[in-house]
């Protein structure tokens, strides 16, 4: 097979564009938002207190480096997700409302201007599911976003909890994929050393989040839904059977909601390539089905792959159905591409 003809769709990456900066510098103080210059010159947002856990790194506002990037990398279209960080669901609503707001509009400016490259996936302010339904709504309907960028939990509240449950109800109607992504804010120390909250805390946090949506009963609620985990899905097509084990052996108390064996909301839950292992990759595949597995990035972070179509080029089990799919039906179709 002659790889280079197949079309590639990155549904992982991140942009945090020159106008949201200057949104926040302009209105951000009246929303607890603000742009924070360290000691060491690096440039943070401060969101109601919390600093972003990396600097405002220039790749994340580069357009001519993106796309150069995303030439040489084989990538033709790439799905732009806001940055978890931004997401703000500690503050007041009004003010994560204006915040996810400001990400959705310059996206979709982005967007409008090489519609050829990009698509783009809203933020919404969690902290009411009420007013997070109302977003995505306008992001999706009058805005033109494809798909929701979600944290894996809302502080401490599990995304199983029913206070989500318009938002769930407006993923659904609205038939867009729920992103899955963690935040690096508000992580402990013990956690920041080796990169552990990166390393293992992300990988962690969308297990947990997962676990919550189908042992929760998410699933029976809303059985339309598509999410999809980053990182390869962190723990989750490892242990799939070590957490369904679980709902029929917890302790009373402590069991979900969930009606049936796990196995029949497997077609809910996709997957993105961000694995680094060619052999965890591989068991994904023969896990859950190409179907279920979208090519992603995580640019322009630095566990990025720098390389995602290489990676995906090298599994030589794969056939060519497969591959086309990961590299491009799997995201195409969840995303509503042609």
């Amino acid at each position: 097979m002659n790889a280079a003809k197949t079309r590639c769709l990155d549904i992982h990456a991140h942009h945090v564009g020159k106008p949201v900066v200057d949104r926040i510098n302009a209105e951000g103080a009246q929303h607890e938002v603000k742009v924070v210059k360290g000691d060491d010159g690096a440039t943070r947002i401060a969101v109601g207190g919390r600093l972003t856990g990396m600097p405002l790194i220039p790749p994340l506002n580069d357009e001519a480096a993106r796309l150069k990037w995303m030439d040489e990398a084989g990538i033709d279209v790439q799905l732009l997700s806001g940055w978890m960080d931004l997401a703000g669901y500690h503050l007041p609503t009004t003010a994560g409302q204006w915040l996810a707001r400001a990400q959705n509009e310059a996206l979709a400016e982005m967007v409008g201007l090489r519609p050829d490259r990009y698509a783009a996936a809203a933020m919404v302010p969690l902290q009411d599911a009420a007013v997070a339904a109302d977003e995505l709504r306008h992001a999706v309907q009058n805005l033109g976003h494809r798909a929701v960028q979600i944290g894996a939990r809302v502080e401490e509240e599990g995304l199983d909890a029913p206070q989500f449950d318009a938002f769930w109800t407006a993923a659904q109607e609205l038939h867009v994929p729920v992103i899955i992504h963690p935040a690096d804010l508000a992580v402990p120390p013990r956690m920041r050393r080796l990169f552990l909250h990166i390393l293992v805390g992300n990988p962690s946090e969308t297990t947990f989040a997962a676990a919550a949506l189908l042992l929760g009963g998410v699933f029976d609620r809303f059985p339309k839904l598509r999410v999809l985990l980053v990182h390869g899905g962190g723990c989750v097509p490892y242990q799939f059977g070590r957490i369904d084990r679980g709902r029929v052996t917890a302790p009373p108390m402590a069991r979900g909601a969930v009606k049936n064996p796990l196995g029949q909301y497997a077609n809910n839950l996709y997957y993105d390539t961000v694995l680094h292992d060619d052999a965890a990759f591989q068991y994904l595949i023969a896990r859950v089905g190409a179907g279920q597995v979208a090519l992603g990035s995580d640019y322009p972070f630095p566990l990025r792959d720098p390389n995602p179509v290489k990676f995906i080029n090298k599994n030589n089990k794969l056939d060519e159905s497969s591959r086309r799919a990961v590299c491009w039906d799997t995201g195409a179709g969840l995303l509503g591409l042609k």
